[in-house]
């Protein structure tokens, strides 16, 4: 199996990132793209892809741009036929994966992977954009086609600016296509079901990284909450002649409670598809 390393030195996350590359190439004659990897890993594309980069030191693994999308070949499996990719066994532990069950490492496995890849998000900020990564090529892949801006932006979590910068992004880095005839996005072939995205999505976004644009909007609109309910206790008190003080009181509870209402609200869900 290719990138095999020490684990008594090395975390286990970059080997299982080139085990599951490998394994996927594997069942497409030898091709992988790293977007292929995001439904089974909680990483950034950044980070996929780095990891891959250290295999080119083999003269058996080569990357390349095929229709404007980056794609790693492993050489000894161009003559493989293409089948599904559908894992029965982990990748790195070989452990049993429970039947009908959409996964790729066993939960012994992800646990340890989870645990390093949150140690790393106190140095690497890669949250900050595996949450927008994985959310986009979630709605593309299961968004009726053609998969346009304004479909994605509608049921993303972010603004349509956003989503736009985003997906441009996508495209320069080699992600994703666009199609001037549909002026449509799409990806490389793959699954991700709703439950796999949703516990991508629950790891990831644990992390303040991820949320520090959700958290951006929420204390601006707690913000103006403040305002104008002290804004509407000023006036009352001028109108109506009730004391200020009193008013500045049941105001300030008020504030505060409405600011804890909305910071504290829970995240905001994904539209149904």
């Amino acid at each position: 199996m290719f990138g095999i390393r020490s684990c008594m030195s090395t975390p286990i996350w970059p080997v299982v990132t080139e085990n599951l590359a490998e394994q996927i190439a594997a069942t497409q004659a030898g091709r992988v793209h790293p977007v292929q990897l995001l439904p089974y890993l909680p990483m950034s594309l950044e980070l996929i892809e780095s990891t891959l980069d250290e295999m080119l030191i083999s003269d058996r693994i080569e990357k390349d741009h095929i229709d404007g999308l980056v794609c790693y070949t492993f050489l000894e499996y161009l003559d493989r036929p293409v089948t599904r990719f559908r894992p029965q066994h982990g990748v790195y532990s070989d452990d049993p994966l429970e039947k009908q069950s959409f996964a790729a490492v066993s939960e012994d496995v992800r646990y340890k992977l989870e645990g390093e890849l949150g140690a790393l998000a106190a140095r690497d900020p890669w949250p900050s954009d595996a949450n927008w990564q994985h959310e986009l090529i979630y709605l593309i892949q299961n968004l009726p086609d053609p998969t346009v801006l304004s479909a994605l932006s509608g049921h993303s979590r972010s603004p349509f600016r956003k989503v736009d910068e985003r997906v441009k992004f996508l495209q320069k880095m080699g992600a994703i296509q666009f199609s001037l005839d549909t002026m449509s996005f799409s990806i490389p072939p793959l699954e991700y079901p709703k439950a796999a995205y949703r516990r991508q999505d629950a790891f990831i976004r644990q992390f303040p990284g991820a949320r520090k644009e959700e958290d951006e909007v929420r204390l601006v609109k707690a913000l103006v909450g403040v305002c104008v309910i002290l804004g509407v206790c000023a006036l009352v008190a001028v109108t109506a002649k009730i004391p200020f003080i009193l008013l500045l009181i049941v105001g300030s509870v008020a504030s505060v409670i409405n600011f804890l209402r909305i910071m504290k609200a829970a995240p905001k869900p994904l539209p149904e598809l």
